[in-house]
């Protein structure tokens, strides 16, 4: 008897722990999971796509409670092809794998300044967005993050980027133009595969990145220019691959990101010409560093990195 009323607890138990697991909780169109120990918040899935314009707020208030919403989760808005556009908060810090990949509709994207982690397929086959600001906060491209984003014709990889995953940017077929910072060190097995229309990339390491293999296959190299630092230039002729392509010029004078007042290098120099600008309170393009079209303290912090990167 004394077995069977053990049982019979156990069983009640396992039903009210099923009954009590969690379902992602749905205010004013979104979906969240909520941890109310560290009182944040996550994006998720739910019974209903998202669709058009989607606004994720910073904070979210549920039962009384003020979370920070800092994550959107994998699969979040997976296959929502209706999503036409999404703003994420600054609380953000990672976006989860697959997290939009086959939302076919959305045009653009801005990720905040907050975000260190974009997941692997985080935007595989948005093949309608044809522009991405990734931010310096972002220090990995994952496996297939943007492959197959067929409408996206230019990236500027920011300088706190040290790897481009595997198949990163496979399939982009309507890029004409990539930006690779010198902080990049390797790229990854056919990041660059089928970027069909790919003419011209820059390449601002002074050190080689390594490549994995096929990193620009199917890419017209023969047909398209590579633009590495002056020093550099005998490096990459005869670098693996980076020697396939047509023409390897020198970066035009002015060219290398950080470098505000053009004289070829990024010191000390190009700070105080950005604290200038600041003081004088004109946009200065040159200045406006992570063209995030403000001059402040982020254009200084972007001219730190990657003096310290050069190191």
């Amino acid at each position: 008897m004394k077995q069977k009323t053990l049982l019979f607890v156990f069983a009640l138990l396992s039903a009210m722990t099923a009954s009590a697991k969690t379902f992602p909780t749905l205010i004013n169109g979104i979906y969240y999971y909520f941890n109310t120990s560290m009182k944040q918040a996550r994006v998720t899935s739910g019974g209903n796509k998202y669709t058009g314009k989607v606004t994720i707020p910073a904070t979210v208030t549920y039962d009384g409670v003020t979370y920070s919403v800092t994550s959107i989760e994998a699969y979040a808005f997976s296959g929502c092809s209706g999503l036409t556009s999404i703003e994420i908060p600054n609380s953000v810090t990672a976006i989860g794998s697959s997290a939009f990949t086959g939302c076919s509709g959305l045009t653009s994207v801005t990720i905040p300044n907050s975000v260190t982690t974009i997941g692997m397929e985080a935007f595989y086959g948005c093949s309608g967005l044809t522009s991405v600001t990734i931010p310096n906060s972002v220090t990995t491209i994952e496996y297939h993050a943007f492959r197959d984003c067929s409408s996206l014709t230019s990236i500027i990889i920011p300088n706190s980027v040290t790897s481009i995953g595997v198949n990163a940017f496979y399939g982009c077929s309507g890029l004409t133009s990539v930006t690779i910072p010198n902080s990049v060190t390797s790229i990854g097995l056919h990041a660059f595969s089928d970027c069909s229309s790919l003419t011209s990339v820059t390449c601002e390491a002074i050190s080689v990145p390594t490549t994995g293999g096929s990193a620009f296959s199917d890419v017209p190299l023969g047909s398209a220019t590579l633009y590495v630092p002056a020093s550099a230039l005998d490096a990459y002729k005869t670098a693996e691959q980076w020697s396939e392509f047509g023409t390897i010029a020198a970066i035009p004078d002015g060219g290398i990101r950080g470098d505000v007042n053009g004289d070829g290098v990024v010191n000390g120099t190009d700070i105080q010409a950005i604290i200038n600008a600041i003081v004088e309170g004109e946009y200065d393009e040159k200045a406006d560093v992570n063209e995030d079209e403000q001059v402040n303290g982020t254009d200084i912090q972007e001219v730190i990195n990657i003096i310290v990167n050069a190191d």
